[in-house]
């Protein structure tokens, strides 16, 4: 059943920065369901709710416009990829980190889901 669910997952770009490109679009249009929808799908099959909860939560402090500024800055950093289906993006401002992004590949789907912001 997680492996149909993960076939049928479909929402994703095939490359990383596709994905999070699609991801800052939903959150420009304010669409909080569709930009959970970029997340990945867990081992019990489902999203982890926690994200959309943040997602929520920065959208009523008025805090979106700050994320979409600070993802819309992320670089890859092929430094820190671990194996063939993994991929971080990172903002960095003088030396220090201050966003990561991790991306996963979904191999079934072929899409790049966000595994954590």
């Amino acid at each position: 059943q997680l492996e149909e669910k993960l076939r049928n997952d479909t929402y994703g770009g095939k490359t990383p920065q596709e994905t999070l490109n699609l991801f800052i679009e939903a959150l420009r249009k304010n669409d909080i369901e569709l930009a959970f929808l970029y997340f990945n799908i867990e081992d019990n099959g489902e999203r982890d709710p926690k994200w959309k909860e943040a997602l929520i939560k920065t959208r009523d402090a008025g805090k979106l416009e700050n994320t979409i500024d600070l993802l819309s800055r992320a670089k890859a950093d092929p430094n820190e990829r671990s194996y063939e289906e993994d991929f971080k993006l990172t903002v960095r401002e003088n030396g220090t980190v201050k966003a990561y992004i991790d991306m996963e590949l979904n191999r079934y789907s072929g899409v790049w889901k966000i595994e954590s912001l």
